[in-house]
């Protein structure tokens, strides 16, 4: 699946008058991306529902995205397979566009990509988040359960992280409260490394957030396939998490907590411009608590 077209009502598109909400710019330069803009003339709505319109156009709800700024527009969309963003109007007053998956001020920062996100969302397929040279970090889904067992069967990979539940109906459960909670609500997360090359599952990092004394953190977590050891993918992903955490996310330091005989992982933190802070008892173990210090802007 993929996001083909947004579709918006034309009475409801901000006019010269509200320029700060202009999103002319953003619905011509869908077709760059493959997709098309459809707006609704304003007689053609007071005639024909959302699902109609579709319909009659040709339009597949589970392949649109729709723009809007009342409650009226965004009732027709209830009952559809059809992703929703509503955005604050000055010209519609009162409105709560509460069902709406996400609710936007202004379009400066809005671009296709964000679009396609949140149809992605919609649609419950997993972000892929980050790249690097090798690999590519995506979140998780529940047809990766027989990699990630195979990931974690391999020589030493429990030996300094937890391992997955024997009972794999009890992983699923578990990973869908995870994607539920943790990627929809913060937007990051634990995910798996594909690699780029042969499309297969090698790891699992990413950041977490963690309590430590009484606030919470952001941690990195990380672990490649022992197949793949010793060649520089740890070095290359964890640099990739840096640098996305240090762009993205509002958080001025990432934790990272280590057994002090994992000596590889100890140099590897080291080696990305971590420092060792203090050693804490966590989850029934001493572990070593490292920071890397993003530089004040």
């Amino acid at each position: 699946m993929a996001l083909k077209f947004v579709i918006a009502w034309e009475a409801e598109l901000p006019g010269e008058e509200h320029a700060d909400l202009s999103i002319s710019g953003l619905l011509s330069g869908l077709h760059k991306y493959g997709a098309e803009a459809f707006l609704i003339p304003a007689a053609y709505a007071e005639e024909k529902t959302l699902a109609q319109i579709l319909k009659e156009n040709g339009l597949k709800p589970e392949e649109g995205l729709a723009l809007v700024a009342t409650d009226a527009s965004l009732a027709q969309t209830a009952g559809l397979p059809i992703a929703t963003v509503a955005f604050l109007h000055p010209a519609f007053p009162g409105q709560s566009l509460l069902s709406a998956q996400i609710l936007v001020e202004g379009f400066e920062e809005v671009d296709f990509y964000f679009l396609e996100r949140i149809y992605d969302r919609k649609h419950n397929i997993p972000w892929r988040v980050i790249d690097t040279e090798r690999c590519y970090l995506r979140e998780m889904k529940e047809d990766d359960l027989d990699a990630l067992y195979e990931l974690y069967a391999g020589e030493g990979m429990t030996r300094y992280m937890e391992p997955l539940y024997e009972d794999r109906q009890e992983e699923a459960e578990y990973m869908r409260a995870y994607i539920a909670s943790q990627y929809y609500y913060y937007g990051y997360g634990m995910w798996v490394v594909i690699e780029r090359a042969t499309g297969k599952l090698i790891g699992r990092a990413g950041l977490d957030n963690r309590n430590i004394h009484g606030g919470i953190e952001l941690e990195m977590g990380y672990a490649v396939a022992a197949d793949h050891h010793r060649q520089g993918y740890a070095t290359e992903i964890c640099l990739a998490i840096l640098k996305y955490a240090g762009e993205f996310l509002e958080f001025s330091r990432v934790n990272c907590l280590v057994d002090k005989e994992n000596e590889a992982s100890v140099q590897l933190l080291l080696k990305l411009g971590f420092v060792w802070r203090e050693e804490l008892f966590m989850d029934g173990a001493y572990m070593q608590r490292y920071v890397y210090s993003f530089p004040e802007a």
